[in-house]
């Protein structure tokens, strides 16, 4: 009988999650899904779930059938949407009642840009431009200009994305103090060692003694993109052989598919936001900055627009 999950990486997105659930699963303790975000608790994402064929609580508790209660103290996942999801944490709660959750969080105005970016990448985006994807939000409110491909409309409201107030008072609402850890993407890249063994002892896991942390999930493009469609956007009737195709892949990693994953994917930077962009950007998100100030009782000076992010 498979284990539950007794902890959930549950986002922001953009924030350090994949390192971190990476650095994390190389632990002989913990046990981490493959894939690292299966999106089954967040049911108003409902497309999702589907690529996973995860249909029911047996099919998503298979994804623990190789954890060892022997071995495992910690068992879990890391789907970034859950923390925006109205519905995730309610739902994981119902699974597992005394589940831990750690939270990343990033300067908003960073997290937008680049989840716009991968965004284009995984094929839910059309639009290349940020500033214009930027502006199409209003429209994609009302349900216009929706790629055929999207998957996740909610994706492509940047502004909410990034919107962390609503989402941590509602995660501090359904989750006693003692089981929720925040944590911040810019301590990750200073102290990455500090926040891992942090996490660990959130977790009740000893630590390993790591000192090794490469960088994970840095920016990416795609090498051919007509091949980047057909395996991300499928055609629908096409949609569930490659499903299949992809989660044969993930289980199996046969070693031709995965040399040719790494030859199809290369680092790219991520273009600059012009200087008005960004300041207009700082002043949307200046209010939210200083509530969250306020809910966690920190400090967060470098995510406001000063000196360094001049308007």
């Amino acid at each position: 009988m498979s284990m539950k999950p007794n902890f959930f990486i549950i986002g922001a997105p953009k924030c350090g999650t994949s390192a971190l659930a990476h650095y994390l699963g190389e632990n002989e303790q913990v046990f981490m899904t493959d894939p690292k975000e299966p999106f089954y608790f967040s049911s108003d994402y409902p497309e999702l779930k589907n690529q996973h064929f995860l249909t029911d609580d047996s099919s998503y508790l298979a994804l623990y059938k190789n954890a060892d209660p022997a071995q495992h103290i910690a068992v879990g996942e890391a789907s970034t949407n859950y923390l925006a999801s109205e519905v995730a944490i309610d739902n994981a709660l119902a699974m597992t009642p005394d589940a831990k959750f750690i939270v990343l969080l990033r300067n908003p105005v960073e997290v937008a840009h680049a989840f716009h970016m991968e965004q284009v990448f995984a094929r839910n985006e059309d639009e290349e431009d940020f500033e214009a994807a930027w502006d199409l939000q209003e429209a994609r409110a009302q349900g216009q200009r929706i790629p055929d491909s999207c998957f996740a409309p909610q994706f492509l409201m940047y502004r909410d994305v990034a919107r962390y107030p609503e989402q941590v008072e509602r995660f501090f609402a359904k989750v006693p103090k003692n089981r929720r850890l925040v944590l911040f993407q810019e301590d990750l890249k200073r102290d990455t060692r500090g926040l891992y063994v942090k996490s660990l002892e959130f977790l009740g896991i000893s630590d390993d003694g790591r000192t090794d942390f490469p960088i994970m999930n840095a920016s990416h493009k795609h090498r051919s993109e007509f091949i980047a469609n057909l395996v991300l956007r499928p055609p629908k009737w096409l949609q569930p052989a490659v499903w299949a195709l992809r989660n044969y892949a993930r289980r199996n990693k046969p070693a031709f598919i995965e040399a040719v994953k790494s030859k199809l994917r290369v680092k790219a930077k991520r273009a600059d936001m012009p200087n008005a962009v960004k300041a207009n950007l700082y002043s949307v998100f200046h209010q939210d900055v200083e509530r969250l100030e306020e809910i966690l009782g920190v400090e967060l000076p470098d995510w406001k627009q000063n000196e360094r992010h001049p308007g």
